[in-house]
């Protein structure tokens, strides 16, 4: 069997403010943008918050608290995360990744999402789209969301013929890029496995746009 050839994708990184700035200020008027996450708390403050929830001595609003913090994950509520990650891609193959480490730099990435009229590809933006508006107090003004894309597109009632996950759609050009859950840690964010999975992801989202701009237009003619 022949080997498939897989998008190879080039990405650079950075936590600098400054370089962050230049390179937003540098994007073409489409780009493609994915968030990464993690719990905020430490493996600590999780473990303390357990015993916590589970101690019938303690008051029932601090168990209750408690047991949020047990039970936090990067998928659910803005107050119990913190953005790690903001990967963008001007290309299916170039992205830039910022690894949100610090005030500045989160504040300057933040900023420019809500404030520029290019448009922004992002792949469920009812997740990434929650993050901003917290942390930001706004909202992008250009926003196109390829999973909502694909699934008018598929428009099956099997859910299994609809599959709409990022990496069940574009699995064919960047083969299996996944990694495990517990990757996405504070403590591995600068991990360079971790970045490139990043930039894979808005990497993929953009060439998902331009796929299904293509798969349209040649079924429109």
């Amino acid at each position: 069997m022949d080997a498939v050839d897989y998008i190879e994708i080039s990405y650079e990184a950075t936590n600098d403010a400054t370089t962050a700035k230049a390179w937003l200020n540098s994007l073409p008027e489409v780009f493609a943008a994915d968030f990464e996450a993690a719990v905020r708390y430490t493996k600590e403050e999780i473990e303390a918050a357990k015993l916590i929830a589970e101690d019938t001595s303690v008051p029932k609003i601090e168990r209750v608290e408690a047991q949020s913090i047990a039970k936090a994950n990067a998928l659910g509520h803005p107050y119990h995360c913190t953005i790690t990650h903001c990967s963008i891609a001007y290309s299916e193959k170039d992205a830039y990744v910022f690894i949100i480490d610090n005030k500045a730099i989160a504040d300057e990435v933040l900023d420019f999402l809500v404030s520029t009229t290019r448009t922004q590809i992002w792949h469920n933006y009812s997740y990434d789209g929650r993050l901003i508006r917290y942390y930001a107090d706004n909202d992008a003004i250009n926003v196109e969301d390829t999973q909502i894309y694909a699934k008018t597109l598929i428009n099956h009632v099997d859910t299994f013929k609809a599959k709409t996950r990022l990496k069940d759609l574009m699995g064919d050009f960047y083969g299996d890029w996944a990694i495990s859950a517990d990757n996405f840690t504070i403590e591995q964010q600068h991990e360079e496995h971790v970045l490139k999975y990043a930039a894979i992801d808005a990497c993929a989202t953009f060439k998902l746009w331009e796929y299904l701009n293509n798969f349209v237009e040649e079924n429109n003619t």
